[in-house]
């Protein structure tokens, strides 16, 4: 794949989305689309300037890709991938369904949560952060750590992912979760009508991790850098906070 990214003019964030059944948070403006091909709210295409509203569910296509604003977190969906978005008190709240989402934060008044399944990731204090996250399978993800460290926790695991390592996650509980709108996965009604089961602790396809599989985040390798998904603005975003 080959795209060229260009800067986006962020226009004035107005508009509505009419969807049923209502939950608390919906309707609520969100954030802003910066940049996107083949990727889709609903039915409707997302182009450069469309307001994001919370509970959106976002898609892009195989050859697609979308970078947003969510409050002061960046994000990017690359390829196949879906992602719904809400407003959190702290930050941005985010649940990756699938695909692969690349997230960066220069903010250090803010911060982040992001969902994969049943595991919570948030920053630490370190400021900037960025990260690309990638689901292989309902039970197995990797996240990439380049700038900053992450706190992820899986049932009552907690680990510290640091800058510069990957990782391979094991899920305590997988989530498949189609409801359009988006139920916010720190609510109680998140609980109640997705599909889940449980992940066992197994060896995974792909790279075998340094250490024998007791914990749910495997080390594999030390990186240098997330590759040809992690577009320039992106970089720009994290050594510019004040970039609007």
């Amino acid at each position: 794949m080959n795209w060229v990214f260009k800067s986006a003019s962020v226009g004035a964030m107005v508009g509505s989305l009419a969807a049923a059944p209502f939950y608390p948070g919906q309707n609520q403006l969100v954030g802003i689309v910066l940049d996107a091909e083949s990727a889709h709210v609903s039915k409707a295409p997302l182009t450069s300037g469309t307001s994001l509203y919370s509970a959106d569910v976002v898609r892009t296509d195989a050859e697609g890709h979308v970078q947003l604003r969510v409050r002061q977190t960046r994000f990017q969906l690359v390829g196949p991938s879906e992602a719904a978005f809400f407003y959190g008190a702290n930050g941005a709240v985010t649940e990756l369904r699938h695909g692969t989402m690349v997230i960066a934060l220069n903010t250090p008044s803010e911060s982040f949560e992001l969902f994969v399944s049943d595991v919570r990731i948030i920053p630490k204090n370190e400021r900037p952060v960025l990260a690309e996250v990638t689901i292989n399978t309902p039970c197995d993800f990797r996240i990439k750590v380049v700038h900053g460290n992450l706190e992820a926790t899986a049932g009552k695991e907690t680990k510290t992912l640091e800058k510069g390592q990957l990782y391979d996650v094991t899920p305590e509980f997988y989530v498949n979760d189609s409801r359009n709108p988006a139920i916010s996965p720190g609510t109680s009604e998140y609980h109640r009508g997705h599909q889940h089961g449980t992940c066992a602790l197994a060896a995974n396809s792909g790279t075998q991790p340094r250490f024998p599989r007791r914990s749910r985040f495997a080390e594999l390798l030390v990186i240098a850098a997330i590759g040809v998904v992690t577009i320039v603005a992106l970089r720009e975003a994290v050594e510019s906070p004040d970039k609007p």
